[in-house]
């Protein structure tokens, strides 16, 4: 059910998400309003255990390892990942949080995603598709269902271990 209250934020989210369409391959230029020091999620109730990638994982691959966080969706939703796993495949493992926003609470998952060819993570979130990649140090994410997109920049939090 959807509170009277967050149709508005709801409305902003989504109009938000369709002001910021590019192509699919291009990276949408730098919203100051996509990267917030302070967002907040949650919190743990312990360290995330990480997973010491082997020796067949290329570096493309481990640097997403560690925690990502300070940046919110479209500027309205606070996001946190921590990247737990990752292996020679390609395939990631990871912690994905969102701050209250588009509902009331909190919310915590584990995923499942990949690393495809060019380097750029990717996991599905129930009908949406949302694809990671570093730039500049930062970790760039937008997410797509159907014709809508909303984009996201976040920080480096810890390393991982």
């Amino acid at each position: 059910m959807i509170l009277p209250a967050r149709v508005p934020a709801i409305a902003g989210l989504l109009l938000a998400g369709l002001a910021g369409c590019s192509g699919p391959d291009e990276p949408a230029p730098v919203q100051a309003g996509l990267v917030q020091p302070d967002c907040y999620t949650v919190d743990l109730y312990q360290p995330p255990r990480y997973v010491e990638p082997g020796p067949d994982v290329p570096a493309t691959h481990t640097d997403y390892l560690g925690q990502w966080g300070g940046g919110a969706w479209n500027g309205l939703v606070c996001h946190d990942l921590w990247v737990l796993e990752v292996d020679g495949d390609g395939r990631v493992t990871m912690l994905d949080a969102h701050g209250p926003g588009l509902y009331p609470d909190a919310t915590a998952f584990e995923r499942v995603g990949t690393i495809d060819g060019n380097g750029r993570l990717n996991v599905r979130k129930g009908t949406s598709r949302v694809q990671y990649w570093i730039e500049d140090g930062r970790l760039h994410g937008v997410r797509r269902r159907g014709d809508q997109e909303i984009r996201i920049i976040m920080e480096r939090r810890s390393a991982a271990g």
